[in-house]
């Protein structure tokens, strides 16, 4: 596999089934070398039929809904360069129709209320800005009353919250339903379209806090105002998810006999799984949270942030060991009990399932799944097995020599076992073991800390042994996917049990025969390029270090992340103005003169959740210290370059890497 190989690899991203089971529609998306972009297609399975075709031919094409009678998808879709645009396709024709009024800055979200009227999200400009280019606004000057003012990949916030609206596509009238003054997230209407939830702050604090509380917004006329808006949950807590559920008897009904869910945490100060809580329905109680699962149930895998209603139960994602699996949450909502039900795996594969979605009783679900040689596929889950429905790539990895990775299980420090994945050079590997003797070896440390290395198809590891090393990433503690105690046992103790267990996973790679334990380098994004510069600030045992959007100093991440206010003092258990000291004993920075290691530090110059400025200071300090670094700026990129980056971008960070660790390790 060679870099450039990412233009011809195709995923699928969403799948939305038909409300009578009868066909799905799914998105294919790739990095387009043609328009340096990341574009996206519908496509419609039909079941019965077992066959496909391609439903639009638009440049990008996103987040496909079915209308209630079927005979319809609204999504949204962007040319190059353009916003996304709420549009309604008619299944049959294909013939497009445009929701407008969302062309300046477009749309994130749309649903379906009724055959007629749909739901929107997207952010809403002031209106003395309607008609003005960007260009002409970037030369204004910007006024902030809070913190929350830019957003990774979203840009300037503070003149233009996320807002809700209704439509009626054949009146064409658009009204707005929220408060102008406030930031609404997520979007999830009530069965019986009479309502919907959403999640706002309401303190004056909330973007210190990062609390915010879910609200139930009536969907009639008269719901224009602050009025129409009912808060569900208690201060203090944080939810990234809404939903709804069926009432199996009724007894506490919000909208046609149906529950208000939302998946995040009722403590928002303190590392913890994200877990689905049903909500009082007016409010006064605490939210009760559904199975007693120590899994999270928001996956951060493609559009795998879902939650299916089949009738008195849910289906979730859930993070286990490297694996995402489809779990079904049972409701008992007469029960009087701090937890409500009992959570089930349903579908569960050896490779990491994404998007989801079902019909009726929840027998057959269709996902995306992904496993580590095949990029996500469309597969079809039942009660009798599964089977992949249809691959896009079979032409390409017919001509890729990859490689499934070994699982291990490490003894750290303290004797906790450390789950990580071996990928070795595959036959076709050019020889960098001197004439048979050890080769190289690579350990990479993925981001989050909350998030984990898994069996998903990853560029970065096929395409490095491809390159002639041997790699592993691993989980050390704080990762996602081991139980809530796993993740929070690292908080307050960054570069602790967490640089053992790095120290464990290096071991182990050092102890392979294939290996030369003295050519081993170090890698990592985001936590893990923090955990990379707080190594080779310790330790000279690594030959060379890609740090990759890095927080290096926490001191001033605090002041400069768009989610630097209450992410550090959740992740640390400690601010700037509590223990600066302690954020200091924290920060790789710190430990700058103390680093011989050769260094390429890649940073995007859009980067708002670790700002540049946290490279720029570790680029001088190792420069200060005669470190041989090399400092790379990407710009017009934000925190997700090697997610979704242009493509070249992509290509051209690939090519950067393999060379610097060609020349060191």
């Amino acid at each position: 596999m060679e870099p450039t190989d990412l233009y011809g690899l195709q995923a699928v991203s969403a799948v939305v089934v038909h409300p009578a089971g009868t066909s799905a529609a799914y998105t294919v998306a790739w990095p387009d070398q043609a328009s340096d972009e990341n574009r996206s297609q519908v496509w419609i399975y039909d079941i019965a039929g077992d066959s496909h075709r391609l439903l639009l031919d638009g440049h990008n094409e996103l987040r496909p809904r079915f209308s209630p009678d079927g005979s319809r998808l609204a999504l949204l879709r962007s040319e190059p360069k353009t916003p996304p645009t709420p549009v309604v396709v008619e299944i049959e024709t294909g013939a497009v129709s445009e929701i407008e009024g969302f062309g300046q800055d477009g749309a994130t979200a749309v649903e379906w209320v009724d055959n007629d009227r749909l739901v929107i999200a997207g952010a809403a400009r002031p209106s003395d800005q309607d008609g003005i280019e960007s260009e002409e606004l970037a030369k204004r000057i910007r006024v902030f009353k809070t913190t929350d003012y830019r957003f990774n990949g979203k840009g300037w916030t503070h003149d233009r919250p996320g807002q809700i609206w209704t439509t009626s596509i054949s009146s064409g009238t658009t009204t707005r339903l929220t408060n102008a003054e406030r930031n609404y997230a997520g979007l999830a209407v009530s069965p019986d379209g009479s309502s919907l939830l959403s999640t706002t702050s309401v303190t004056a604090d909330g973007d210190l806090t990062g609390e915010n509380v879910v609200v139930h917004i009536s969907l009639a006329e008269s719901a224009a105002s602050e009025s129409g808006e009912q808060v569900l949950t208690q201060a203090g807590g944080r939810w990234a998810m809404v939903g709804w559920a069926a009432s199996a008897d009724g007894s506490v009904p919000i909208a046609d006999r149906s529950v208000p869910i939302a998946v995040g945490s009722t403590r928002a100060g303190t590392v913890t799984l994200q877990h689905p809580h049903r909500l009082d329905p007016t409010g006064a109680a605490a939210p009760v949270r559904i199975g007693d699962a120590d899994v999270s149930a928001a996956s951060l895998v493609g559009d795998g942030g879902r939650m299916v209603d089949i009738g008195g139960s849910l289906l979730m994602p859930g993070v286990r060991r490297g694996t995402v699996t489809v779990d079904r949450y049972e409701l008992d909502v007469s029960a009087d009990a701090a937890v409500d039900g009992a959570c089930s795996i349903v579908a569960e594969t050896s490779g990491v399932i994404g998007s989801f979605d079902t019909s009726g009783d929840g027998s057959t679900i269709l996902a995306a799944v992904s496993t580590p040689t095949r990029p996500a596929e469309l597969w079809e889950f039942t009660s009798t097995g599964s089977r992949v429905i249809r691959s896009f790539n079979d032409e390409l990895l017919a001509t890729l020599d990859l490689v499934e990775p070994e699982i291990v299980q490490i003894p750290s420090t303290d004797g906790a076992e450390v789950e990580a994945f071996v990928v070795r050079p595959p036959a076709s590997a050019p020889n960098l073991t001197n004439g048979g003797a050890a080769g190289p070896g690579l350990v990479y440390v993925h981001g989050g800390p909350m998030f984990a290395y898994g069996l998903a198809f990853f560029d970065e590891f096929q395409l490095a042994a491809a390159a002639g090393y041997t790699v592993i990433g691993g989980n050390p503690r704080g990762s996602d996917g081991y139980g809530e105690e796993w993740a929070a046992t690292l908080r307050g103790r960054l570069g602790t049990i967490d640089a053992e267990d790095v120290t464990a996973i290096t071991d182990h790679l050092a102890s392979l025969p294939e290996v030369d334990s003295e050519r081993i380098g170090l890698g990592g994004g985001s936590y893990g390029g923090f955990m990379t510069s707080w190594m080779i600030g310790h330790t000279d045992r690594y030959k060379a270090a890609l740090v990759e959007r890095a927080v290096t100093n926490w001191e001033s991440f605090a002041g400069t992340s768009d989610i630097g206010p209450w992410f550090g003092p959740m992740l640390l258990d400690a601010s700037v103005e509590s223990d600066v000291e302690k954020l200091r004993h924290m920060s790789p920075l710190t430990y700058a003169p103390n680093v011989s290691t050769p260094t390429l530090i890649v940073h995007s110059e859009e980067d708002w959740r670790c700002p540049i400025e946290q490279a720029e200071q570790l680029f001088v300090a190792y420069r200060r210290n005669g470190v041989d670094v090399t400092f790379a700026r990407v710009p017009g990129e934000n925190h997700e370059l090697t997610r979704n980056g242009s493509p070249q971008h992509r290509v051209d960070r690939f090519e950067l890497v393999h060379e610097f660790f060609s020349r060191h390790v």
